[in-house]
């Protein structure tokens, strides 16, 4: 032991061996403090590599995202009655959609009722005969607005998707223009009427 230097005295102590003993008998492995201090750091997450995935991942979802635009189509259910006094329909424009044709029924200038079948074997074709009819409609009734559509229960929604769609607009494109000619835009919808007799005991 050095000069001046005095066991358990604070100030100017020097070191002695630890000779405690655990509580088995066996002496206490007393490490340094560096050695306890890594073992603590052992079982740290380390984060960097998934905070910089998500740098480069967030980004390149943004720019490829796809948005979708979701257009609402307004239909009013057939026979309902608006505000306000009623005006008589001269074209009295109905279309029925069943399984196997499209029935397009009016009347004409002159009052006489008519009825035009399209059949349904193709859609595209049966879709663009209705649309040159409802074009031709319109020629002769500028100022009506108003159809009823009526469908059979097993009608796909596609489908009066695209008779809605035929109804409403009419696509015009004159070179690299497209314009918009507007048809019957307020259509009222409902299903096909029961006409089967019923059975009576």
């Amino acid at each position: 032991m050095r000069a001046g230097r005095h066991p358990g005295d604070g100030y100017g102590q020097a070191l002695q061996p630890d000779n405690r003993r655990c509580h088995d008998g066996q002496g206490c492995d007393v490490k340094p403090r560096w050695q306890r201090t890594a073992r603590r750091d052992e079982h740290t997450v380390d984060v960097t590599a998934f905070l910089s995935l998500m740098v480069i991942l967030i980004p390149f979802l943004l720019v490829t995202a796809v948005f979708s635009r979701t257009a609402i189509l307004e239909v009013q259910p057939a026979g309902s009655e608006g505000d306000g006094e009623l005006v008589p329909d001269p074209l009295q424009l109905q279309v029925t959609v069943r399984q196997e044709v499209i029935e397009v029924n009016y009347f004409e200038r002159a009052g006489q009722a008519q009825s035009v079948s399209i059949n349904r074997a193709t859609d595209a074709q049966a879709l663009e005969s209705l649309a040159t009819l409802a074009g031709e409609l319109k020629t002769h009734f500028p100022d009506t607005l108003e159809a009823t559509v009526l469908l059979e229960p097993q009608i796909a929604y596609e489908v009066l998707v695209d008779v809605l769609d035929v109804l409403r607009v009419k696509l015009q494109i004159e070179g690299d223009v497209i314009e918009q000619q507007e048809l019957f835009p307020l259509i009222a919808l409902g299903p096909v009427p029961v006409t089967g007799r019923q059975h009576t005991p």
